[in-house]
């Protein structure tokens, strides 16, 4: 039934509108149709109730540029008139333009089987994109509050992949509002699922984000660039070459294989001794496993950096 608090939009439609018999396969459906899902139960009922009692309000079309009608309210009726196999019905006519017209689909639908809170925020989006209305104009229009307009709105912020999830759940409007305190979509999208399997109530659903909210968002995971074995080889090869500028005798050889590839590196045990240094000095250990450890290093800052 028509709330009271919509008459003036019903009063101002109805000197636009001329009652025709159309032939249902003139009347294109309505591209901006806010709901998106009709049961076929719901219409199989509705085309029984049209087959018994026959249509008692009529459809609601305007004509389109290209002489056609355009369907603007009654979808699910022209769905239960097909389904039954009627050729015409009485259609009311409205003016091609006008925002109130246009708007009467989403009303319709609102005051029928109620959409789902994600179809009713998007043909929300959908009319303020296409006629220029804010928030609080939208609000006026359809004789709600602006808060529970920009309420409603706020729920496009969630990604699809949650909406999907929310929807295939049955979850409710608040466990959608629940999850828009969490940064991220992989959080969000985890908590929802998290939501549906368990089927937390909304309450237990809010604890669930208080607690993900205190939780340190995890690092990034570092992802390995390096995709060619010579730039260790290399590294491993530099290494050798500071090892020979300290007058190490050390020296390296690489052995491909088919499937891998071998470096070998020979140090004598006497790699630190010289001509002019035979005898032990102190200090030479120390110099030796300081050498060692800079090669060490500069394998690990390579693979580091691959």
């Amino acid at each position: 039934m028509t709330d009271r608090m919509d008459m003036p939009l019903i009063r101002r439609l109805r000197g636009a509108r001329q009652l025709v018999r159309a032939r249902l396969a003139d009347i294109d459906p309505n591209p901006r149709q806010p709901r998106r899902c009709f049961p076929q139960a719901s219409i199989s009922a509705l085309a029984e109730s049209i087959r018994r009692h026959g249509l008692l309000e009529p459809l609601l079309v305007r004509r389109a540029a290209t002489g056609r009608y355009e369907l603007i309210a009654g979808e699910r009726r022209l769905r239960a008139l097909k389904q039954l196999g009627v050729e015409a019905a009485d259609a009311l006519v409205l003016p091609e333009n006008g925002q109130d017209e246009a708007i009467m689909a989403l009303v319709e639908n609102l005051h029928r089987e109620p959409l789902g809170y994600f179809e009713e925020a998007e043909a929300y989006r959908a009319w303020m994109d296409e006629h220029g209305l804010s928030q609080e104009e939208l609000a006026a229009r359809l004789v709600r509050s602006p808060s529970a307009v920009a309420n409603k709105l706020r729920l496009l912020k969630l990604p699809p992949a949650v909406r999907e999830e929310l929807q295939r759940a049955g979850l409710s409007e608040r466990h959608a509002r629940a999850l828009l305190r969490l940064s991220g979509s992989e959080r969000q999208l985890a908590a929802a699922r998290q939501a549906a399997a368990d089927r937390l109530t909304v309450r237990q659903l809010e604890t669930l984000v208080a607690r993900m909210l205190t939780e340190p968002l995890s690092a990034p995971a570092v992802r390995s660039l390096c995709r060619d074995h010579r730039l260790f080889v290399n590294a491993i090869n530099s290494t050798v070459k500071a090892l020979q500028k300290s007058n190490a005798a050390v020296t390296s050889r690489v052995v491909e294989h088919e499937r891998e590839v071998e470096v070998i590196v020979t140090i004598p045990r006497d790699a630190w001794r010289t001509a002019a240094c035979r005898e032990e000095t102190p200090g030479r250990p120390e110099m030796s496993t300081q050498i060692s450890a800079q090669a060490q290093m500069s394998v690990a800052k390579t693979a580091e950096t691959c």
